[in-house]
C-alpha cells in the first residue's frame, strides 16, 4: 500500500488536495488530503469522479480522423504526419495568422500551457482575448487595486459582517462554507445578495433578492447612504485613495429613490444592508462572477470595490473585497511559458467568435486548433457558433472525450488526465496554496500528453527553436517555475506531493500601497470612465434568464453523463409560471432572440418574480442552454454577457 498526493485540476475555486491510496497499480481509495488546511480531507463529487473520468470506457484512446462523416481510428504516426503537413501548408500559403488557436481553462495545470508556446514558435496565430468567465471583474479590480487578490479564507473569521454578493459557495466553492458557518457561530452576519435564494442564501442571516443586473445601482444606493450619514473612513479616502472627490460629487448628484427602484429592494432593505456593512466593521465582501456577466459588468464590480474603500474595509483583518487571487502568477515566468513574441498578433473577442469568423474575416480563417475547451457548448449563441466552426476548413481538437466541439472536428487527439502526469497546480481564484502533483497511473494505452503531442508535431515540422527551448517536461517546469524555485530554495523534487503556500497574502494591501500607477486605491471616475448603464429590454421577451453553475459539474464537463434526450429544468416561481398557464413538471418552450430549447418547468419559490434560472453546461444532446444566450461584450474586460439574456416561455404545442 502507498499513498500518492495529487490535486484536482478542474478550474474551480477550491483546487482540492487529493490523497490516493494504491495497492500496486490499483486505486483502492480516493479522498481529500486530511492535512490540507483549506480543503481538509473533503472532496466534492466532481473531485471524486476524476477516477471515473480517467477510466471511462467512453474515453478516446486513439487518434481519430473523420472520413465521410464517420470517425476512424488512425495511428499516431499518421495523425502527426497529416496534421503537421496541413499546419505547414496553412502557414506557407496563407500565413500563420490564418490559424486560430482556441484554448480556455479546462485544466488548471501549468504543463498543458505548452500549446501556447508551440503556436508562438509556429509563427504566431490568431487567438481569443477576453473571457467567458471573469474578465470584467479582473479588469475592474486591476483598475481599482492594481491586481486582483483575495484574503486568506481564515481571515473571514475576523469579520463581523460578510457579504456574499452573487456567489453560491455551497455549490461552487464548498470549502468556503465551513468558514462562513464558523463566522456565523461567532456572531457574524452572513449576508447574501442574489436574485435567487440559493443554498448559500438559505444558510445566511440575511438575503436581499436584488433584480438581475442591478448590482451597480445597489452599490451606488449604499454609497449614497454612507456618504450622507458620514459613515465613510476619512483617513482612508484622504490618504490612500485617488479620485474620491469626483466620485463623491457623482454619487451626491444621484437620486436615491431612482436607484432603489432599479434594485427591486425597499429603502428599509438597503438601509439595513448599509448599516450591516458600514457600522458593523470589519466587514468583508466576497464576490461571485455572475454579477459581472452583464454589459455593465465592470462597473458593477468597481462600484462594489468603492464600498470597501469608502468604509476603510481594505487592507484590514476581516475586510477586503475578494473576487479572484492572482497571487501565484508573480512566481511563474510567463514569458517563457507563453514563448512570447516581440510583436502583436491578431486577437478576437472570445464571446464574438462567430462574428469574427463569419462577418469580420469571412473565408480568411483556414484552420482552428482547440485545446482545453469545448467552445461549441460554452460560447453564446450556439447556432452561430456551430455555423462558424463548420465554416473553417481544417479543425483539430485535443480532448479526453468526444465533446460537441470534437464532433465537428476533422481530427481528435487523445490526451492524458491529471492522474496520468505530474504537474504544477495552483488556484488563481481563491486560496494561495499550490501543489506539484505526483503521477497516479500510467497513461492509458495509446494516449499522449499535450507536451508529447506538440513535441511530435514540432519534430515533424522541423521547429528546431521550439525543441531546443522546450526539450522535456522537467526542463519546461523548472524554467517556468524559476522565480518560485529561486525565492523558496526548493527543487521540483522538494515540492513533489506536497502542498505549499507562499507567505504574505493573508491580507492584501495591508500596507496600503496598491499596485495602481498612483500606488493608491482608484475610485471609478465619472468623467473618464464609462458610467452609462446599458439595459437591453424587449417586450417580446419579458423574462430574465440566469444561467447558474451547477453543483455536480464544472461547466459542461460532467454533463457527458446525462442520457441523450434528458431535458434541462428551468426554475421559476409559481407566480411566474401561473402567468403563462404553465404547470410544474410540464415540458415547455424557452425562447430568446437567438433560439429555442425544450425544457421542463420546475417551481422554485426562491427565484425572483419574472426571473428564470437554468443550470449551464448541458450538451446538445440535451438541448444546450447557450442556444439562448446573447453575444455581446461587457464595458471592460471583454467579458461575455450571458446574464443579459431575455426570454419568454410558452407551452410546447406547435414547437
Amino acid at each position: 500500500m502507498k499513498k500518492i498526493k495529487t490535486a484536482c485540476s478542474l478550474d474551480c475555486w477550491d483546487v482540492c488536495a487529493i490523497e490516493i491510496t494504491m495497492d500496486g497499480d490499483e486505486v483502492i481509495k480516493i479522498q481529500g488530503d486530511p492535512n490540507h488546511p483549506i480543503t481538509k480531507g473533503f472532496l466534492c463529487q466532481k473531485g471524486i469522479n476524476h477516477i471515473e473520468r480517467v477510466m471511462s470506457p467512453n474515453r478516446i484512446t486513439s487518434p481519430m480522423k473523420k472520413i465521410n462523416d464517420n470517425w476512424i481510428s488512425i495511428s499516431w504516426e499518421q495523425a502527426i504526419e497529416e496534421i503537421a503537413s496541413k499546419l505547414k501548408d496553412i502557414k506557407d500559403n496563407y500565413g500563420s495568422n490564418s490559424l486560430i488557436h482556441y484554448r480556455d481553462s479546462g485544466h488548471s495545470g501549468l504543463l498543458k500551457n505548452i500549446d501556447t508556446a508551440f503556436f508562438n514558435s509556429y509563427g504566431g496565430v490568431t487567438s481569443p482575448k477576453g473571457s467567458l468567465c471573469w474578465g470584467a471583474g479582473i479588469a475592474a479590480q486591476t483598475l481599482d487595486f492594481g491586481r486582483a487578490l483575495s484574503h486568506d479564507p481564515a481571515d473571514h473569521l475576523n469579520s463581523k459582517t460578510i457579504i456574499v454578493w452573487g456567489r453560491n459557495p455551497v455549490y461552487t466553492n464548498m470549502h468556503l462554507v465551513p468558514f462562513l458557518k464558523k463566522a456565523k457561530d461567532n456572531g457574524a452576519n452572513i449576508v447574501v445578495i442574489d436574485p435567487i435564494k440559493t443554498a448559500t442564501a438559505q444558510m445566511a442571516t440575511h438575503h436581499y433578492p436584488i433584480r438581475p443586473e442591478a448590482d451597480g445601482f445597489l452599490a451606488l444606493a449604499m454609497a449614497k447612504l454612507i456618504l450622507e450619514e458620514n459613515l465613510y473612513d476619512t483617513t482612508f479616502v484622504a490618504s490612500y485613495s485617488n479620485g474620491f472627490h469626483s466620485y463623491f460629487e457623482y454619487v451626491k448628484g444621484l437620486n436615491l429613490n431612482d436607484l432603489i427602484d432599479k434594485t427591486g429592494l425597499s429603502l428599509e432593505n438597503i438601509k439595513e444592508l448599509t448599516d450591516l456593512y458600514a457600522k458593523n466593521k470589519p466587514s468583508s465582501i466576497i464576490l461571485g462572477y455572475g454579477l459581472q456577466r452583464y454589459y455593465n459588468g465592470g462597473k458593477n464590480i468597481r462600484l462594489i470595490d468603492a464600498l470597501g474603500a469608502l468604509t476603510g474595509n481594505i487592507g484590514v483583518e476581516g475586510g477586503g473585497v475578494t473576487y479572484a487571487n492572482r497571487y501565484i502568477s508573480r512566481w511563474i515566468d510567463n514569458n517563457y511559458v507563453d514563448n512570447k513574441l516581440p510583436y502583436e498578433l491578431p486577437r478576437f473577442k472570445r464571446s464574438l467568435f462567430s462574428q469574427y469568423i463569419l462577418e469580420d474575416n469571412p473565408g480568411n480563417i483556414k484552420g482552428i486548433f482547440v485545446t482545453m475547451s469545448n467552445p461549441v457548448l460554452q460560447l453564446p449563441n450556439t447556432t452561430k457558433t456551430i455555423e462558424a466552426f463548420k465554416s473553417i476548413p481544417f479543425k483539430v481538437v485535443i480532448d479526453h472525450f468526444l465533446t460537441d466541439t470534437a464532433q465537428l472536428a476533422d481530427y481528435i487527439l487523445p490526451c492524458t488526465h491529471i492522474y496520468e502526469e505530474e504537474d504544477f497546480i495552483s488556484s488563481s481564484m481563491w486560496h494561495s496554496y499550490f501543489y506539484y502533483t505526483e503521477r497516479v497511473l500510467p497513461p492509458r494505452k495509446n494516449v499522449k500528453s499535450e507536451f508529447e503531442i506538440f513535441n511530435l508535431l514540432a519534430k515533424k515540422m522541423n521547429m528546431i527553436g521550439f525543441l531546443e527551448k522546450y526539450p522535456d517536461e522537467k526542463t519546461y517546469l523548472e524554467r517556468s517555475l524559476a522565480p518560485l524555485l529561486k525565492d523558496t530554495g526548493l527543487s521540483l523534487e522538494d515540492m513533489k506531493g506536497k502542498r505549499l503556500k507562499l507567505d504574505g497574502n493573508n491580507i492584501p494591501w495591508k500596507n496600503k500601497i496598491f499596485a495602481t500607477p498612483s500606488k493608491k486605491f482608484q475610485f471609478i471616475n465619472p468623467i473618464e470612465d464609462d458610467l452609462e448603464f446599458i439595459s437591453y429590454k424587449n417586450d417580446n421577451y419579458p423574462l430574465h434568464l440566469l444561467t447558474l453553475h451547477p453543483k455536480h459539474s464544472l461547466h459542461s464537463q460532467h454533463f457527458i453523463d446525462e442520457h441523450s434526450g434528458t431535458l434541462p429544468k428551468v426554475y421559476a416561481s409559481s407566480q411566474t409560471f401561473k402567468e403563462y398557464n404553465i404547470d410544474d413538471g410540464e415540458e415547455i418552450i424557452l425562447s430568446s432572440q437567438n433560439g429555442s430549447i425544450i425544457c421542463v418547468a420546475s417551481i422554485n419559490e426562491g427565484v425572483s418574480q419574472n426571473v428564470l434560472m437554468i443550470y449551464e453546461g448541458w450538451w446538445l444532446k440535451n438541448q444546450g442552454v447557450n442556444n439562448l444566450t446573447p453575444m455581446g461584450i461587457s464595458d471592460i474586460g471583454n467579458q461575455a454577457v450571458f446574464n443579459n439574456c431575455m426570454c419568454k416561455i410558452e407551452k410546447k404545442k406547435g414547437f
